[in-house]
């Protein structure tokens, strides 16, 4: 059966289903068809299929993750977690929106600005985790925090947190938040972060522009930094450049 051939309450289901998967209009059709047009159960079908799903037994209910989310949600826009809801979210959770586990979360859930979520990805998130409560992913977060050990997944939670600290409609972090994100996220990964805050406060005094924010992990992830072997003519930003003059005329 092709998409131009499902009509009325029937394409609604396929596009939700795709909503929530990767599936093609085809196999999204085929999987509501064996699942008597249920999009939970063929929800649920799908993720069986999945290898999370051999490690995670939740059952899928779309319904229920909205009504999680209309428990947060703005009351004058039905569509948006604001910050007064994201806030009772992180009560919830028993988590503090300074905290990794906030960020992480975040991330998962798709929030583009920080202390806001939107409804679709928030649900797309959530059926991602497999989590239709607010309790259920409580108890997946000390999974979550388990990807800051992949070197790859922590970059990629890195390089969001530059979009997520930005202020709307800026292309740059500014300095305060960018040095808030530095102590959350290299705090015991980078033995002169102090000394590069110090650095930014005294000498730069300006917002992160994000080319500088992503090479700085390489830099930082660096074993065994030695500042007398820098290449002052490498692909490092100026700024980096700078902070490592500053650290050897300290020394």
């Amino acid at each position: 059966m092709a998409a131009s051939q499902v009509k009325g309450s029937q394409l609604e289901k396929v596009k939700r289903l795709k909503e929530f998967t990767s599936l093609t209009d085809r196999e999204a059709i085929q999987r509501l068809k064996s699942s008597n047009w249920d999009v939970n159960v063929a929800l649920n079908a799908y993720y069986d299929s999945e290898p999370r799903s051999q490690t995670n037994n939740t059952n899928c209910n779309v319904s229920e993750i909205e009504s999680t989310f209309d428990k947060y949600r703005d009351q004058d826009e039905k569509d948006k977690i604001t910050i007064e809801g994201a806030m009772e979210l992180c009560q919830d959770l028993g988590i503090e929106p300074t905290q990794f586990e906030f960020l992480i979360m975040s991330h998962q859930l798709g929030s583009e600005r920080m202390g806001e979520f939107q409804r679709k990805p928030f649900v797309q998130g959530m059926v991602r985790l497999q989590c239709n409560t607010i309790q259920e992913l409580k108890e997946e977060l000390p999974q979550l925090m388990k990807l800051l050990d992949d070197p790859e997944q922590f970059r990629a939670i890195y390089n969001y947190a530059f979009i997520l600290g930005r202020e709307q409609g800026q292309k740059s972090l500014s300095l305060e938040a960018a040095i808030e994100l530095w102590r959350l996220l290299l705090n015991n990964r980078f033995t002169m972060l102090e000394d590069w805050i110090t650095f930014l406060e005294e000498k730069h005094g300006k917002a992160i522009s994000k080319d500088t924010w992503t090479l700085f992990l390489d830099f930082a992830s660096q074993p065994n930094i030695d500042l007398n072997a820098h290449d002052l003519m490498g692909a490092w930003p100026i700024l980096i450049d700078e902070f490592v003059e500053y650290m050897q005329e300290k020394q």
